[in-house]
């Protein structure tokens, strides 16, 4: 039942608002007050949905209460709606809005108007909790991960103290068991992890799209909305890096800018240390793309910027990153698995306390590293070696004590070549009437699920239960045009379920969604039926399009 909060110092303006109220939103539960002071005391007991709040009140006008309820954390979130019949300039509204109401209306308001702007309210009200209840289960989940991380490191970082121990006896058979096993350890527990964070951030994306799709641009929440969105989808990017990192997904190689990555880096490196430090840039605008993985670009400028970081840590310095484009001849060649050719030049220079030749011979070794053991691992540059190898590139570092460090690392451009673009992220979002039967063990999934499915047209019969649907399915098995099925689930997983309808069926169509998964991939969906993988949170128009690009091959 929503509750409105109506603050005004004329009784019959309350009665008239509270009796419209009730008529164009049953069931709404009405506070009134008469005055600033006990409409603040109200809220904090009664906890509103909307407030409606009039301007022009003795005593304590509209604005000063507004900015005092957006000042109290436990109420600062709940929409206020000012109302006035003299102060309707657009001055007056720029005023109310700079204090905090979410939106301004002038009497005399008509009836459609306010009830529209107040069942908006109400509905962005519900949606916003929402999106703060999953917020606070994603950062308990973090809390939680974070730790179980502290503990598996502490525990590695006891086994390969154990291991070292007897380096002496085989060296290099020590150092490939101590990375086997911390890999493995770490790839385990950041999959389970990809595959919690992917699941609460599906329901944030899709409401939030949801939400964009309702709310024109022009209404004060949309900003609020897509800021919502964006950092949903930053998050997203920020569990495909943990499993890049843990060698879980795979890299995808494509044309990209080098330039974009720099600077986006740059950004997060400039939060991150301190302004002892100085950042300088040279990057070459018209720099050619090169062939590969964003993230791992991404990786590189981040472990290299972060070593030149400690570094300079107790002194400040400063830091350099250029880009430049080179055209190498076989002079210029000093790796003998590079070929001449033209190079993006990529630079990174610290003013630090640099390196002996002694330590430059061991730098990319793994684990190798100078640093306290709570400060390195000594995997970050053997890291950074490997992803410039793989491209056909070349790392060089020239150092000496006291005089900083310079790493050049050259990747081989790729000019007059043009990848296809995905027509589905230019074309508009296309549904149908199909009958779809969708299943997944999480209840915000699978109600976000429905929600989007029938606002593309389809008709959706959902289940919690893969036992379940795949009973709903035997009884009706001729009814359903498509299954969407997630991978994880309790009793029967989404692969085991596919392997059962198609028994059933064998030409229906079917699709897996996954938050990350060890056990399925492109070519074993294809081995066992299954027309694709859906890798969550699922971004609407990538959604429909896949689900469309089936049925219609169908």
């Amino acid at each position: 039942m929503p509750k409105i909060l109506a603050i005004d110092d004329k009784t019959d303006n309350l009665i008239s608002l509270s009796a419209l109220l009730k008529i164009m939103i049953p069931g709404c539960e009405i506070t009134t007050a008469t005055s600033g002071s006990e409409g603040i005391e109200k809220a904090k007991i009664f906890l509103p949905d909307t407030i409606l709040l009039d301007i022009k009140m003795p005593g304590m006008d509209g604005y000063e209460v507004c900015k005092i309820l957006k000042k109290d954390e436990r109420l600062k979130h709940i929409p206020v709606i000012m109302i006035s019949a003299i102060l309707t300039e657009s001055k007056d509204q720029a005023k109310g809005l700079d204090s905090g109401a979410d939106a301004y209306l002038a009497k005399p308001i008509d009836e459609y108007v306010l009830t529209a702007q107040v069942t908006t309210a109400l509905r962005i009200k519900r949606v916003e909790d929402k999106l703060r209840g999953q917020a606070e289960q994603l950062e308990e989940e973090v809390e939680k991960r974070t730790a179980q991380l502290v503990e598996t490191n502490e525990k590695l970082n006891q086994e390969i103290a154990e291991h070292r121990l007897a380096r002496e006896k085989n060296k290099g058979l020590e150092s490939q068991l101590i990375q086997s096993h911390k890999m493995e350890a770490i790839g385990t527990l950041a999959g389970g992890i990809a595959h919690d964070f992917n699941n609460i951030l599906f329901p944030i994306v899709g409401h939030a799209e949801v939400l964009l799709e309702d709310v024109p641009e022009e209404s004060p929440f949309w900003r609020s909305l897509n800021g919502i969105y964006s950092a949903a989808l930053r998050a997203k990017d920020l569990v495909n890096q943990i499993l890049t990192f843990s060698r879980q997904e795979k890299n995808e190689l494509k044309l990209i800018k080098v330039q974009n990555i720099i600077k986006e880096a740059s950004k997060l490196i400039r939060s991150t240390i301190p302004k002892t430090i100085d950042i300088q840039q040279n990057i070459q605008a018209d720099c050619s793309m090169i062939k590969a993985d964003p993230t791992q670009i991404h990786q590189v400028v981040m472990n290299l910027s972060i070593n030149a970081y400690h570094a300079m840590a107790d002194t400040g310095g400063e830091l350099k990153l250029d880009l430049t484009e080179k055209e190498l001849t076989t002079e210029d060649i000093m790796d003998s698995d590079m070929i001449p050719g033209t190079y993006a030049c990529l630079t990174i220079s610290d003013s630090g306390v640099g390196m002996d030749k002694e330590v430059m011979e061991k730098i990319f070794d793994p684990f190798f590293t100078t640093k306290e053991k709570s400060k390195g691992t000594g995997m970050g540059l053997s890291v950074v070696h490997g992803i410039v190898k793989k491209l056909n590139g070349s790392i060089r570092v020239s150092s000496e004590p006291g005089k900083g460090t310079e790493f050049i690392i050259y990747f081989p451009v790729e000019k007059n070549i043009f990848e296809k673009q995905k027509t589905q992220n230019q074309t508009p979002i296309r549904g149908g009437k199909e009958h779809i039967l969708f299943i997944d063990d999480e209840e915000p999934i699978l109600e976000l699920g429905v929600i989007v499915l029938e606002r593309l047209g389809y008709q959706v019969t959902a289940h919690v239960s893969s036992i379940e649907a795949l009973e709903t399915f035997r009884k009706n098995y001729d009814k359903f045009d498509i299954v969407i099925t997630d991978m994880s689930m309790p009793n029967m997983g989404g692969d085991r379920l596919a392997a059962e309808l198609i028994k059933i069926r064998p030409e229906i169509p079917i699709l897996i969604c996954t938050g990350f998964s060890e056990n399925m991939s492109e070519e074993k969906a294809a081995v066992i039926g299954v027309k694709g993988i859906l890798f969550k949170p699922i971004i609407m128009k990538d959604l429909a399009w896949k689900i469309r690009k089936v049925l219609d091959e169908k």
